[in-house]
């Protein structure tokens, strides 16, 4: 019996044997791969040590009589122990009169989540990852990085959702991550369900190299007020996710806790500039953030949570789509896309463009900052200073402005960049070096 067949017949026959379960369910995940990793310059050593990794983990939701809820983790001892664990989870039940049920999906989409190539590497072939580090750390000390740290795992997950109705769906995924720092100062990484091709990871490495060298140049620029700060897709991702994304999540809008009301989504307000959609498409094959289903069950979908510049639905799990009488919806803890409907220039053009702005690709604090304000006051401590549409050397500013409020003016820009899912974004803010 594999661990999940013994789980599953662990709950029935307690469900059998204790009237007060009324239903359960679990997500769990069984990994096993390879991690490798580079520190100064060198593979491998006490601290980026090579290893092969397996790791059990997931999470159970167990519904009990009169509105009794139990959501804990899972892990490798669940089986072993089960008694134990069953009693701490009734033990720690909490009541929740909103709570829901099972769900039950009438049909599941089919998306390509594990790549052969990666399985193979994760199986037998460990030499491509050592190729791979060798390949990257070789091409930035020769293109003038004098330090290089770098990382890679490459992965094979089994998914077994399993509910007490009779679902069950169990597909495995290949996830695998590699990046590269340059001088401790920027780094550039890949993050899919699949082996890279050689132009991706060309990619990375002609990045990392090029942003790398860049910063080692000083800029004697001073700041202070306004200028033009540019967002690389990278930065501009974890700023739209921290003020935008989260804002969405229906928890925190039925609870208050966001800039959005349930009024807001109703009457369909704008929160974007007409032009601009923000989709989510989960259905793309092996893709970082493509899945089947959630842990609920409900179909992973593409869909608009944005579209003209006006709310659509906010994110909901069971609870609140219940809550809120909508549908449940995809999840948003990435694969999110900003997209415009106006032809958009080229980052060069953009930079040419600039007569003084500041490219930022690191930013301290962000978590600190109120999201559902969308003020932020931010430490940006790897800058390249842009004056007449060239860039003049590297600079460390104290930046602060209001993101959500920027995204709903017209002078606001985006820009294409090549092979990123998102655009680079330029808005007027405040900087002080």
């Amino acid at each position: 019996m594999t661990l999940q067949e013994r789980l599953a017949e662990l709950l029935r026959d307690y469900q059998r044997r204790h009237r007060e379960l009324t239903g359960w369910r679990f997500d769990l995940h069984q990994s096993n791969g390879l991690e490798i990793g580079v520190k100064n310059n060198k593979i491998g050593g006490p601290y980026q040590t090579p290893g092969y990794k397996q790791s059990i983990s997931g999470e159970i939701y167990l519904i009990w009589k009169d509105h009794a809820f139990t959501s804990a983790k899972l892990d490798a001892q669940v089986v072993e122990h089960f008694d134990e664990y069953i009693n701490l989870w009734q033990a720690t039940a909490y009541h929740d009169p909103d709570g829901v049920g099972l769900y039950e999906p009438s049909e599941l989409p089919r998306v390509p989540l594990a790549d052969p190539v990666a399985t193979r590497v994760v199986r037998s072939d460990f030499k491509q990852t050592f190729e791979l580090l060798n390949y990257g750390l070789s091409e930035l000390i020769n293109g003038g990085i004098q330090k290089v740290d770098a990382k890679i795992g490459c992965f094979e997950s089994d998914r077994h959702l399993v509910n007490s109705n009779g679902l069950t769906v169990s597909y495995t995924q290949t996830p695998v991550e590699f990046y590269f720092i340059a001088n401790d100062s920027y780094g550039k990484g890949f993050t899919e369900k699949h082996w890279p091709e050689q132009s991706e990871i060309q990619k990375v490495i002609s990045e990392t190299a090029r942003v790398g060298r860049l910063l080692q140049q000083n800029s004697a620029a001073q700041i202070s007020g306004t200028i033009t700060l540019i967002l690389p897709p990278d930065t501009f991702e974890a700023l739209l996710n921290h003020f935008l994304v989260t804002n969405l999540y229906g928890s925190l809008v039925v609870n208050r806790q966001s800039c959005f009301t349930p009024k807001d989504f109703a009457d369909h307000r704008q929160v974007l500039r007409e032009d601009l959609d923000l989709v989510v498409n989960p259905l793309l094959p092996y893709r970082s953030f493509s899945y089947i289903c959630t842990a609920e069950g409900v179909p992973a979908k593409a869909q608009a949570f944005i579209e003209n510049g006006r709310l659509v639905t906010p994110v909901l799990n069971l609870k609140y789509a219940q809550k809120m009488g909508l549908e449940p919806t995809s999840l948003l803890g990435g694969g999110f896309f900003i997209k415009s409907q106006r032809p958009l220039p080229g980052w060069d053009e953009l930079l040419q463009q600039t007569e003084r702005g500041l490219i930022v690709y690191s930013v301290l604090g962000l978590h600190t900052q109120d999201a559902s304000s969308g003020l932020f006051s931010l430490t940006a401590d790897q800058c390249l200073m842009v004056e007449d549409g060239q860039i003049t050397g590297k600079v460390k500013a104290v930046i602060n402005g209001d993101f959500l409020a920027s995204l709903l003016r017209e002078e606001s820009q985006f820009c294409l960049v090549s092979g990123e899912d998102n655009p680079g974004y330029a808005f007027l803010a405040n900087a002080t070096t």
